[in-house]
């Protein structure tokens, strides 16, 4: 096969792992955000089709996360296959090196760390910025006097409004709920068989109708309080405007790479802050760290071929997790300028590469006797002392006695 057959060969091997794996990963970490959002917005009575908009506004950040873990999984994914079907002795015997294999994987991951730069670099800034904005609309914008059935209603000072059945207009409620919170712990809570909510924009005043209720104090000196009634009005000022938000640019995470060095460099007048190196820096070795995932995960795929292959991925799992970890500490501390963010941040990439040369040019072939190899037998000798002691515990306890 000709050189640009094999390379596109392996590419095409790689593909779908890689794409499997990212979408898990990119899933898994958007799921906590997507539950808060439905939290967030089920109080606030919008509609449930605002969740897309903001979860996508969260996918290039949480995307740049999940290239390396994914890129990995693809590695190890090939080289298990092509092992498995003895392709990769084939390969060997006709001159193919596994640095050579390998070779192929690093370009790709040069490709990957140019989009991980485009993501966190120039992509992230206009989408964290827009999902701020739309959380920041949905808190603070005005209240439309609409109410979703079986959903708790923040109509503003201290007033909670629930209905179980709402007309389409959404201002016609049955079987009403309302909580008042009053001065002091105290609180008043409201149930009724009908309400009418009458917004009136004129004089900016929100008035609640409800019909055949009781109304309960608590938390009053003198004790609980009931009352019944057969109508009941409350009224309170209605904001029809909401609090604009804020320009792009508050916080570091949402300038681009551009913005960010003429930051560094005071084009803008700004005082120096250690805030904009550490984000620039972060950046930039969150991309060239991928060029470091092949020199990883092929001799970790290499040197376990007789382990099975989810234990050579959470190896490499662990030390990517690891990786970004520490990174993220080392920019925190270069933010707040305990650290240098130069030497902190980059110090810390010439170890990552550093250990990734060493384990890729410690393993020459499928037969090295490297450490990494002997890292998996002890790992496979102490998986199997462990489940052999586990089923000699477990035959004992149930022999009779």
């Amino acid at each position: 096969m000709r050189l640009r057959t094999v390379d596109a060969y392996l590419l095409r091997l790689m593909a779908k792992p890689m794409m499997a794996a990212l979408a898990v990963t990119l899933a898994a970490l958007l799921l906590e955000r997507v539950l808060r959002l439905f939290e967030l917005l089920t109080g606030k009575g919008a509609p449930l089709g605002l969740v897309l908009a903001m979860t996508l506004n969260l996918v290039p950040h949480y995307l740049g996360l999940a290239l390396p873990a994914a890129f990995a999984v693809g590695i190890i994914a090939v080289m298990t296959s092509l092992g498995s079907e003895n392709e990769l002795d084939a390969m060997e015997g006709a001159g193919w090196s596994i640095r050579r294999i390998g070779a192929i994987f690093i370009f790709c991951g040069a490709i990957l760390g140019v989009l991980s730069l485009l993501l966190f670099g120039y992509l992230q800034p206009y989408s964290r910025y827009a999902y701020q904005a739309v959380k920041h609309e949905l808190v603070n914008a005005a209240w439309d006097a609409r109410v979703e059935a079986g959903t708790f209603i923040d109509a503003g000072e201290g007033m909670t409004i629930s209905a179980e059945e709402v007309d389409p207009t959404g201002r016609i409620l049955d079987r009403v709920f309302v909580l008042q919170k009053q001065e002091g712990d105290a609180e008043r809570i409201l149930t009724a068989e009908r309400g009418v909510l009458i917004p009136n924009v004129e004089t900016r005043t929100l008035r609640l109708r409800l019909v055949n209720g009781v109304a309960v104090s608590i938390g009053r000196t003198e004790g609980e309080l009931s009352v019944s009634f057969d109508s009941l009005t409350l009224e309170r000022e209605f904001d029809l405007d909401g609090e604009l938000f804020r320009p792009r640019g508050g916080s570091e995470r949402e300038l681009t790479q551009k913005e960010l060095l003429a930051r560094i460099r005071g084009d803008e007048g700004a005082p120096p802050d250690p805030r904009y190196a550490a984000e620039f820096h972060g950046r930039l070795i969150r991309a060239f760290a991928l060029l470091g995932v092949p020199l990883i995960a092929v001799p970790l795929a290499v040197a376990g071929k007789r382990s099975p292959a989810w234990r050579r991925i959470a190896l490499a799992m662990a030390v990517l997790i690891a990786f970004q970890n520490v990174t993220k500490t080392v920019e925190g501390m270069a933010a707040n300028g305990t650290v240098d963010p130069v030497l902190g941040l980059w110090g810390l990439c010439a170890v990552y590469f550093a250990f990734g040369l060493w384990l890729f040019f410690t393993t020459a072939s499928q037969g090295t006797d490297s450490a990494l190899r002997k890292c998996f037998v002890w790992i496979d000798r102490g998986i199997h002392r462990a489940t052999g002691a586990l089923k000699q515990s477990g035959a004992e306890e149930t022999q009779p006695r």
